[in-house]
């Protein structure tokens, strides 16, 4: 996998958390080194982060008796931090360790009982054992956790951040990327650096010249003129009903997605539209239409019927 041999090793290798990064490095010479709370959206570096603090602070010979790596939507019950989390955390360190880490991805997929009892471990055991708890919503933490945790707060990743590591990760693979592929690969993966690297990964197995045409593909993103041109069937002076009907089905069937999927497409779309063409007031009613679509199909509801309703109300709208 790409994302794992193009991962970064050290913390000055990580992209676009400069300020995290000074945070860590000081935290990391310090003798009283913090529980840690990484939150932020996916592949913006957290997991990353911890790797690059594992390697900062234990010696190769140290790590595989030291630090314990848990994924918590796997493991997300009482009885993993009753059994496996407490069992590694009571052991002392060995191997000249100051002490052990145990880092806990997706924390925030912990149960509220599992989560009172890993903070009565992390009380209990704090002399000789630290966690590095990682989640995308510190908000699913509990207040008791993430007031023993210095906490960290990592960004989405900027564009040309984003652009910058394809392009490097493209020359050390001797492929080819224009500028709309690079544009293509962040747009489609939402400034997440671990789903576009995936995502040059499967285009390099088509080919060794990776256009915004190849990435569409296999991403299975809609390009943004599809959707233009759905939204102006509805809002122009002469709606057409029926051709946006059909250009919906077929991007359904073309690139295999769902309801939700296009919904959350048509929802960056429309803020995108110029005002000329749709209005504040169109818009804003449009984006309200489309959260009942997203809310009707999560509640199982047919998503072709739900996007008729959706096509017919917003050219009803533009014509009133």
């Amino acid at each position: 996998m790409w994302t794992e041999f193009f991962r970064p090793r050290t913390l000055d290798e990580v992209v676009g958390q400069q300020e995290i990064v000074g945070r860590l490095k000081q935290l990391g010479t310090q003798a009283d080194f913090p529980h840690m709370l990484f939150s932020g959206p996916p592949g913006v570096g957290k997991t990353t982060s911890a790797e690059a603090v594992i390697n900062e602070i234990f010696t190769l010979a140290q790590r595989a008796a030291n630090v314990k790596r848990l994924n918590a939507s796997d493991d997300r019950g009482i009885n993993v931090v009753r059994e496996d989390i407490k069992n590694f955390a009571r052991v002392l360190p060995s191997g000249g360790a100051k002490f052990k880490l145990i880092i806990l991805d997706e924390a925030d997929q912990m149960t509220s009982e599992a989560q009172h009892a890993l903070r009565r471990t992390m009380e209990t055991y704090n002399e000789i054992t630290r966690f590095i708890l990682i989640c995308n919503y510190s908000s699913k933490i509990i207040s008791p956790i993430q007031s023993r945790c210095a906490i960290f707060r990592f960004k989405g990743l900027q564009k040309k951040e984003v652009m910058s590591r394809l392009q490097f990760i493209a020359t050390k693979k001797k492929l080819i990327v224009d500028e709309k592929g690079l544009e293509a690969l962040y747009e489609s993966s939402e400034g997440d650096m671990r789903q576009a690297i995936n995502a040059l990964q499967a285009a390099s197995s088509l080919t060794t010249e990776v256009t915004d045409k190849v990435v569409y593909q296999v991403q299975g993103y809609v390009k943004p003129a599809e959707l233009s041109e759905i939204i102006h069937n509805c809002i122009g002076s002469k709606p057409n009903f029926n051709a946006a009907r059909k250009k919906v089905v077929n991007l359904m069937e073309a690139y295999g997605l769902s309801g939700q999927d296009l919904v959350k497409h048509f929802n960056g779309q429309l803020s995108t539209i110029p005002e000329k063409d749709l209005p504040g007031s169109l818009r804003y009613e449009a984006l309200a239409m489309l959260s009942d679509v997203d809310y009707r199909l999560a509640s199982g509801c047919n998503p072709l019927v739900q996007f008729d309703a959706f096509l017919a109300k917003l050219i009803a709208l533009s014509q009133s």
